[in-house]
């Protein structure tokens, strides 16, 4: 049987302790691909730094602030 907990990130730690010494659970925690993630970041600055320079060079037209917040929520 498999069964999906919620517990509040101050909690895990101990909770997780706890089910570490109970012989027959089989603890698995998903892996968070961190790389990726960092190199999505700083490759987002880049493009973000290349769009206010080509707005203040006035090649591009620069977005308004509702495109912005729209592209943030997605």
């Amino acid at each position: 049987m498999q069964i999906t907990l919620t517990i509040p990130d101050k909690k895990a730690d101990s909770f997780l302790d706890v089910l570490r010494h109970v012989s027959y659970v089989k603890i698995q925690q998903p892996e968070v691909p961190k790389k990726k993630n960092e190199e999505e970041f700083y490759e987002g600055i880049k493009r973000a730094v290349h769009e206010v320079n080509e707005a203040v060079a006035g090649r591009k037209q620069p977005r308004t602030l509702k495109e912005f917040h729209a592209e943030l929520r997605d």
